[in-house]
């Protein structure tokens, strides 16, 4: 992949590794120790930084390629994170966490049943007054933008790229991971259903979970139809 086939990606460097997982923190307002589950935890970026800090992490995901590296990566980082291949509707976690996040839009992959049940099963997991942080694509802001991405590891092992096109609400995201060691590519085509924010708010009210507080980016802003992200953060009502 060359510079000259990009196109419109965004390079996401540790700076932005470190600007995201300062926002979480912030956020959140954890003390380290507390325990966070990193829900599809992609290649741990998040997850490690955030073990990094002192807190308990638990990372999930349903890639077992993206797991092999977020595990190399926490050795060679020396944290220890309990890594677990599972799908997100299997969550059977019972009041074990402070904290639950969902980053880079990893949610909205099944039907509209099902996406609404994952948030009842992240709400059983959170302890009483718990909180969960969910990074969702901005649909309004996908109607007349562009959102796709590349970001390469700081060692320049990984190289991991996303394509997004919307259509009636529906996502189609294509994501490729190359491993420059090896060579192998390993592609992913799916499709995400992105909600509107009062779709979540109507969610998260079903499941025991009132917003706090909505976002627009990894800077903090406020949301709104004019910023990419849609990051909210609920509370589990006791």
């Amino acid at each position: 992949m060359t510079h000259e086939t990009l196109g419109d990606y965004k390079t996401y460097s540790l700076a932005g590794t470190d600007q995201e997982v300062r926002f979480i923190t912030q956020v959140l307002n954890l003390t380290p120790g507390e325990s966070i589950l990193d829900l599809y935890c992609g290649y741990g970026r998040h997850a490690i930084e955030l073990a990094k800090q002192g807190y308990n992490i638990t990372g999930i995901d349903a890639t077992q390629d993206f797991l092999d590296i977020a595990v190399q990566k926490a050795q060679k980082a020396n944290v220890r994170i309990d890594f677990t291949k599972k799908d997100m509707r299997e969550l059977d976690y019972d009041g074990e966490f402070s904290a639950v996040i969902n980053m880079f839009a990893a949610f909205g992959y099944f039907n509209d049943e099902d996406n609404a049940n994952i948030i009842k099963l992240v709400a059983k997991a959170l302890q009483p007054n718990g909180l969960f942080l969910i990074d969702l694509l901005n649909r309004d802001w996908m109607v007349s933008n562009n959102l796709n991405r590349y970001w390469r590891d700081p060692s320049g092992e990984c190289v991991l790229s996303y394509k997004v096109e919307l259509k009636n609400g529906i996502a189609t995201m294509k994501r490729q991971l190359i491993n420059q060691v090896t060579g192998i590519k390993t592609q992913y085509d799916f499709v995400l259903r992105a909600y509107s924010l009062a779709e979540m708010a109507n969610i998260f009210n079903n499941s025991g979970l009132s917003i706090i507080e909505t976002y627009g980016g990894f800077d903090g802003r406020s949301y709104s139809s004019e910023t990419p992200r849609m990051i909210i953060l609920a509370k589990k009502n006791n």
